[in-house]
């Protein structure tokens, strides 16, 4: 049975953390819980009392979905396709058995040693603009590289993505917390930073960027260690997604591991 999850809130994502904690991409679809005001819908599929699986339908037409074994796919796989032409994420055992057509993937890394480095990168509690301006400058780049958009609708859109990043960020999320960490040169140059969301003992990298003049020198590195050695030594499980070889294999040098892959694509109908 699939049911709608009602009033989502802050105790949401934690009440269904021991079902979905053990398996990356069930750490990966409770993340994308966390900014629960641009969640369209969330569901719960569930068997007696077991929560078999989690559907998470974001404003910008993506469905994340996450399922145990013992889940009824046949549900799954129609009432995904009634949701509308997404693009759905799930991980790659699932994706058949949705009839799931993949066209791209994203590797979840989860961390698996402890780390002794990170001590150049500080922590920050306010003073967050710097570090939004460099985050977005990051994602600028690409999109001008792909011709997406317009200067002045990027514009736009980058003032938007501002203040409802910096809400979210300076204020910490449900009963956890979101941290930045930074390597800063003077009060207000941000070089390198990272942020990090945490829902109980799941810590996600979700941010990393570097000052284009200032790349290859080992600051992007110095803040990821710096944040998986704060929490590590917790016994909390740290992990992040990414897209690209070349940035698996930087993660791979900090100590993380590929776990699992989710697969971007899209139900055939």
């Amino acid at each position: 049975m699939i049911k709608l999850i009602e009033n989502l809130n802050s105790e949401t994502a934690l009440g269904l953390a021991d079902f979905f904690k053990k398996s990356a991409d069930g750490m990966f679809v409770l993340m994308s819980l966390l900014d629960y005001t641009s969640v369209d819908g969330a569901w719960v599929q569930t068997q007696d009392d077991d929560v078999t699986a989690l559907v998470v339908e974001k404003e910008t037409s993506k469905v994340f979905l996450t399922a145990k074994e013992n889940a009824d796919f046949y549900e799954l796989c129609d009432f995904v396709s009634r949701l509308g032409a997404m693009v759905v994420h799930c991980e790659s055992s699932v994706s058949a058995k949705i009839s799931m057509t993949a066209f791209s993937k994203i590797s979840l890394m989860v961390l698996k040693k402890d780390i002794e480095k990170g001590k150049k990168s500080v922590e920050i509690n306010d003073g967050l603009r710097p570090v939004f301006d460099l985050l977005t400058k990051s994602r600028q780049d690409i999109i001008k590289g792909a011709n997406a958009v317009k200067d002045k609708d990027l514009k736009k859109l980058s003032e938007n993505a501002y203040k409802h990043w910096l809400a979210r960020t300076s204020r910490g999320i449900f009963n956890g917390f979101t941290t930045v960490r930074t390597v800063k040169s003077g009060e207000n140059s941000i070089l390198s930073a990272a942020v990090a969301d945490r829902l109980g003992s799941m810590v996600y990298i979700r941010d990393v960027a570097t000052d284009r003049d200032f790349r290859k020198m080992g600051y992007a590195s110095d803040c990821i260690s710096g944040i998986c050695r704060d929490f590590k030594k917790e016994g909390d499980t740290v992990f992040l997604a990414c897209n690209d070889l070349a940035a698996e294999n930087f993660y791979k040098k900090i100590g993380f591991e590929r776990k699992a892959y989710m697969d971007l694509g899209l139900i055939e109908l």
